[in-house]
């Protein structure tokens, strides 16, 4: 399978501290193009094949959540006897701030 995107996948696994026993290339590229995808609809990016350092950082952390949430199909960690289970934030305050200068606004 081949990248959408330039995002060489060992620097990847390094930043994620992911070996390719728990996720292997083939996935990880499949996780890599998604999440490239709905950044690409959401963002304005440059017409060149490289990325500029803030939307590969965002991917990186689109990436990592998605890469965290694999083995926790409901959503639901951390159940507590006093608080209740708590569920996984669906928003990540550093991806809005690393994507937020180049968000594409659609009116209508």
């Amino acid at each position: 399978m081949v990248l959408a995107v330039a995002i060489d996948l060992d620097a990847l696994r390094t930043w994620l501290g992911v070996p390719a026993t728990v996720v292997d290339d083939e996935a990880l590229t499949q996780v890599v193009n998604a999440e490239a995808s709905i950044q690409a609809s959401l963002c304005s990016i440059p017409p060149d094949d490289q990325l500029p350092a803030e939307l590969v950082q965002a991917i990186y952390r689109r990436v990592g959540r998605e890469v965290a949430a694999k083995g926790v199909p409901l959503g639901i960690v951390g159940v507590d006897a006093e608080f209740g289970p708590a569920q996984l934030r669906s928003w990540d305050a550093e991806i809005d701030r690393l994507e937020g200068p180049r968000r594409r606004f659609v009116f209508g």
